[in-house]
């Protein structure tokens, strides 16, 4: 990603986390745990492990990144330079410890195991940020809660909701992602560590000690087999993040379509060079819901690519692995600053209760037609109600009047329904149905929650 568009797209720690820098801090990592773990059940010298961990603490800086890079297209793969150039670091202070550098191990275990750690340093940088988004939605549903609003279906206007379920909706939709993020955690953070076809051979009967050893130093979950061909986990992580980069972008659409000229119902906040136009001065575009919906467009062709992957070949793959590369970090980069664009609108959106009333009442009252139709039924059954309201209806568009005046001489509506009655049955906050309990029941399970 170029930086001229990283500021529109992206969220700079989580692309710190996906750096080519730290990366290879996460392989030296990985490297070092292996050499602890091997330490501590005496696979190797304790000594060699000792010196290996110390040298690990400051091998960055001596790693050339320039020969890795060129070296990476030659090896197929970053780990085996990597490994090389560790080795070396490790060799110019202790020949010995350099022998037991990446013992019994093969490349996709260094580059999968760092990976892991990338995904969960990243996962909790996006968990904080969900949870953000999700408070956030929670304190504007409870604010917003008796802003009557209209609630739209195919881009028309059908009944009157409340702003505040709007937010209601989307808490629970966040809250939904909350809770699959922490459910997938200890299926997907998981270290690899499998050797050269997953048997581990070249370690010989104390596989499976190093195994838990090596995830325990890692605060990972130590896998039942090696999993180098199975990459489920790395999609379920992917999948998680485009499940709520496509609840962003429903809820960016939502702001974006209000903010339209003819409806100007809520605004994105405004500050200095936001939203405007190289051409035309008077304009405010929602810049933010832009680069949402541009994430919530490109993840699902990135997970494409994801779901490909999985498809797999004996032990270890060609190609599908690392196609992995290059889509998990962007898929990353995409959710995280997706979220913190999301929160800075909900958290700072403008509303216009004037506008949403305007457009309540743009109608002349068609928008009450259904509330209007249900009580007339219980008088005189729902297909002859239906009928009635429904020529009075069309009537009232070709007479360009309020509906009121098409149905208040009617016989059937006379007959059941004083002038003040129907009146009642025409004020949109009559008829929100079940949205306050909605509302609460989303705000009582949050409170739950922080018990």
């Amino acid at each position: 990603m170029s930086q001229l568009y990283a500021s529109l797209f992206y969220q700079p720690d989580v692309t710190a986390i996906f750096s080519d820098r730290a990366l290879l801090g996460y392989m030296i990592q990985a490297e070092v745990a292996l050499a602890k773990a091997q330490g501590k059940i005496n696979v190797i010298p304790r000594s060699a492990a000792t010196i290996i961990e110390q040298i690990g603490q400051n091998a960055l800086a001596e790693i050339d990144f320039d020969g890795l890079a060129v070296a990476t297209g030659f090896a197929g793969n970053i780990a085996i330079p990597f490994v090389k150039q560790f080795t070396a670091i490790v060799q110019q202070q202790d020949e010995e410890a350099s022998r037991y550098v990446h013992w019994g191990a093969t490349s996709q275990d260094v580059i999968d195991t760092a990976m892991i750690l990338q995904c969960r340093d990243a996962l909790g940088l996006i968990e904080q940020q969900l949870q953000s988004a999700y408070q956030i939605s929670l304190k504007q549903a409870e604010c917003y809660r008796n802003q009557v609003m209209i609630g739209r279906t195919w881009l028309q206007q059908a009944l009157p909701i409340t702003l505040g379920h709007k937010f209601a909706r989307y808490a629970a939709a966040l809250k939904r992602d909350l809770d699959r993020l922490q459910a997938m955690k200890t299926r997907v953070l998981t270290a690899q560590l499998g050797g050269a076809v997953g048997s581990l051979a070249s370690l010989q009967n104390q596989g499976s000690a190093v195994v838990q050893a090596f995830a325990i130093e890692l605060k990972l979950t130590t896998p039942e087999c090696t999993w180098h061909g199975e990459r489920d986990r790395i999609v379920e992580i992917a999948s998680v993040l485009a499940i709520i980069v496509g609840n962003l972008g429903k809820i960016a659409r939502d702001w974006s379509l209000l903010m339209q000229t003819e409806i100007a119902e809520v605004f994105e906040p405004t500050a200095k060079g936001r939203g405007g136009s190289s051409t035309m001065p008077h304009k405010r575009n929602p810049v933010a819901a832009a680069s949402i919906l541009a994430a919530a467009n490109r993840v699902p062709a990135l997970m494409a690519s994801v779901y490909q992957s999985m498809v797999q070949e004996h032990e270890r793959a060609l190609g599908a692995w690392h196609a992995e590369w290059l889509v998990i970090p962007e898929i990353f980069q995409l959710c995280a600053g997706a979220l913190e664009r999301a929160n800075d609108v909900l958290e700072n959106m403008q509303v216009n209760p004037e506008a949403m009333q305007r457009n309540l009442e743009s109608t002349d009252g068609l928008i009450m037609a259904e509330a209007v139709m249900m009580a007339l039924a219980s008088k005189i059954g729902r297909l002859n109600a239906h009928h009635v309201v429904e020529q009075a209806c069309q009537q009232a568009v070709e007479q360009q009047t309020h509906l009121k005046n098409i149905l208040s001489p009617l016989d059937e509506v006379k007959n059941h329904f004083t002038p003040s009655d129907l009146d009642a049955l025409f004020k949109p906050e009559s008829y929100l149905g079940n949205i306050q309990a909605q509302i609460d029941a989303v705000l009582q399970a949050a409170q739950g929650e922080s018990k």
